[in-house]
C-alpha cells in the first residue's frame, strides 16, 4: 500500500511540474506585458477612457453571456462554461454608478459634483479593465504588430 501511495504522489508531481512548464510564461513575454501595462498607465489620462456606462449596455451583455450562444462559445474557445463574472462585475458597478441609457456627456463645467465623481470612477473602472486585459496577453506578446498595410495580401 505504501509502495502505492508513493507511485501516486510521484505521478502527481511529474503531473505538476509539467502543469508548471504550461503555466509559466516565457520571461520576454512577461518583460513585454509589463513594458506595455507600464506605458498605458504612464501616457493615457482617465479622459481617454468612457465617462458614463449605460445599465441597458451591461445587462444585455450580461444576458448574451448567460444565454446558450455564449455558454456554448465559451465552451468551444476555453473548454469549460463561463460564470460571467465579468459581466456582472459590470453590470453591478453600472447599477451603482451609471444611467439607465447612453446619454451626451456633458461640459464638465455644467456637472455636479455627483455627476463628476461618477464619470471619475467610471473611467478608471474602464482604465483597469484595460490594464486587466493587456495584462492577460495578446497574440502581440507572440507576433510582432504590422507596421505597413500590405497592397493586395491575398493576390500573392
Amino acid at each position: 500500500m505504501a509502495k502505492l501511495v508513493r507511485h501516486l504522489t510521484s505521478n502527481e508531481e511529474i503531473v505538476e511540474e509539467i502543469w508548471k512548464l504550461f503555466q509559466d510564461s516565457n520571461e520576454d513575454v512577461q518583460k513585454r506585458r509589463k513594458e506595455i501595462t507600464k506605458s498605458i498607465q504612464k501616457d493615457t489620462s482617465l479622459n481617454e477612457y468612457p465617462g458614463s456606462v449605460s445599465m441597458m449596455t451591461a445587462l444585455d451583455e450580461l444576458i448574451a453571456c448567460f444565454a446558450l450562444g455564449g455558454q456554448v462559445k465559451n465552451y468551444y474557445r476555453y473548454g469549460t462554461y463561463d460564470s460571467c463574472t465579468r459581466q456582472r462585475e459590470k453590470f453591478w458597478f453600472a447599477i451603482k454608478h451609471g444611467s439607465f441609457r447612453e446619454q451626451e456627456e456633458r461640459p464638465l463645467e455644467e456637472s455636479s459634483e455627483r455627476e463628476l465623481t461618477n464619470r471619475i470612477k467610471v473611467q478608471e473602472f474602464y482604465k483597469k479593465r484595460f490594464l486587466e486585459d493587456k495584462a492577460k496577453g495578446s497574440s502581440e506578446d507572440i507576433w510582432n504588430k504590422r507596421e505597413e498595410l500590405l497592397s493586395n495580401p491575398f493576390k500573392k
